[in-house]
């Protein structure tokens, strides 16, 4: 947990909400300060009842995943109730979240609390709402280990990757193995399944978009397709849009917050008020503040779990004073999720560039397919790049201009065709590595976040 030193001031005061929200907020607060034990350090940092809840909020410390294993699941239990007793009449269950070991956490899984958050987040896209999703038929194309049942040394068939009304379309987590024949048994699953909505991991969806146009095949398209996992980069929401008729959007959410975002027909995110509350920390001008900056997540209604101003690990950009053509207001409305706080880089001169801005830069350069931006040092760095058959020389000259007017002349900047880009465990994929993390507090807009003493 880190905090800084005098008045912060709140984001969220800001914004527009329904008349039951900033209740939802005291009542989680409250809840968490009161009753769950990991955060009786955190009442030294509250400025009591007579603030407002956003300005108790803004004054409270990061939660950061590091707390919550130190803290362990029981930590979080608010009001009194007993871990092990609902472990023992199955109304919860303890899941572990992949990734590398210093990035796991142990979470209480409550699904009913899941349930109404998924559903919170379907009423803020028309498509999905037309699509009358609940017990609708799904497929799901993610890494096996994230959901579903992964079997990495021979195929399971069809009723061994199915489980009630869920068909989970691959058993392998490295796209780049996929065979034709894995990709083809795909099309088929899809096209006799039938499914109402394919969620999908978007660059393991862009691998088999990109099977489907080279074959020229025919595939069902769903009532809507949802993105989720990993961050969208536009190669491959281009790739899947040239294979699916869908309308596609991207939802955004963690394990441990449940559905935060949800994007609108009109390609806007907005915040899943009725399920969580989300302070936006804005960076320094200079960082691309105040539109760009950090989010911390507090969730409402978990009986199980109280997670205060929990840090997600991203960066977002807000979609400006213009409202979104959907006609929604309420919360946070975002232009985009501009990637992971690790896939920060910096130009020569220290400023900061989100995985976001370099996907924008690069999704213009024809014949790219996928990519990885690994900086080096403070001035290298080292493109990894996928390329249609025909175009290397030509897509790792215009791939190199993009990348120099994005970091500046002084960048040196090196390219590499690859055949594939791996996925870091579990199965996804990141588009940008730094040599170093970033110091993310050096970041913030101070008025927002006091940079530690």
């Amino acid at each position: 947990m880190s905090a800084g030193s005098g008045t912060i001031s709140s984001f969220a005061s800001r914004l527009r909400y329904d008349s039951g929200y900033a209740e939802r907020c005291l009542r989680a607060l409250d809840e968490a300060l009161d009753s769950a034990k990991a955060y009786g350090a955190w009442r030294a940092f509250d400025p009591g009842q007579s603030r407002g809840v956003f300005s108790r909020l803004a004054a409270l410390p990061a939660l950061t995943k590091a707390d919550l294993r130190a803290h362990g699941p029981q930590g979080f239990v608010p009001g009194g109730r007993d871990l092990d007793a609902g472990l023992a009449a199955r109304e919860i269950e303890l899941v572990e979240t992949s990734g590398s070991t210093g990035d796991r956490v142990v979470n209480v899984w409550y699904q009913p609390w899941w349930d109404s958050s998924e559903a919170a987040s379907w009423r803020l896209n028309s498509h999905a709402r037309a699509a009358g999703v609940g017990d609708h038929s799904e497929a799901i194309l993610t890494s096996p280990w994230c959901t579903g049942f992964p079997c990495e040394d021979e195929y399971l068939a069809v009723h061994q990757r199915t489980l009630g009304r869920f068909l989970y379309l691959s058993e392998r987590s490295d796209p780049s193995t996929w065979s034709g024949e894995l990709m083809d048994r795909m099309v088929a699953e899809l096209d006799a399944f039938k499914p109402v909505i394919l969620e999908a991991n978007p660059s393991f969806l862009a691998t088999l978009s990109r099977h489907v146009v080279k074959r020229a095949l025919r595939v069902h398209s769903p009532a809507v397709i949802i993105l989720t996992y990993e961050n969208p980069s536009v190669l491959h929401q281009r790739q899947i849009r040239r294979a699916f008729d869908s309308p596609v959007a991207s939802s955004y959410g963690a394990t441990e917050t449940a559905y935060v975002f949800m994007e609108c027909e009109a390609g806007r995110l907005h915040q899943v008020t009725e399920s969580c509350h989300v302070d936006f920390l804005p960076f320094a001008p200079e960082h691309g503040g105040p539109d760009v900056g950090r989010i911390l997540v507090t969730t409402f209604d978990n009986p199980w779990r109280s997670l205060v101003r929990f840090d997600v690990g991203d960066v977002v950009r807000l979609n400006g004073p213009a409202p979104c053509p959907c006609g929604r207001d309420e919360g946070l409305t975002l232009a985009s999720v501009e990637g992971r706080s690790i896939g920060i880089t910096l130009t020569p001169e220290g400023r900061a560039v989100t995985q976001g801005a370099v996907d924008r830069v690069l999704g213009a350069v024809e014949g790219l397919v996928e990519y990885q931006i690994l900086q080096t040092d403070p001035e290298a760095f080292h493109l990894l790049f996928v390329a249609d058959d025909a175009a290397s020389i030509a897509v790792a000259g215009a791939a190199r201009k993009a990348l120099r007017e994005l970091y500046g002349t002084a960048a040196v900047i090196a390219t590499e065709r690859v055949e594939a880009i791996l996925p870091d465990p579990p199965g996804k994929y990141k588009l940008a590595k730094m040599y170093e993390p970033v110091d993310l507090d050096a970041l913030l807009d101070e008025r927002y976040a006091p940079k530690r003493k």
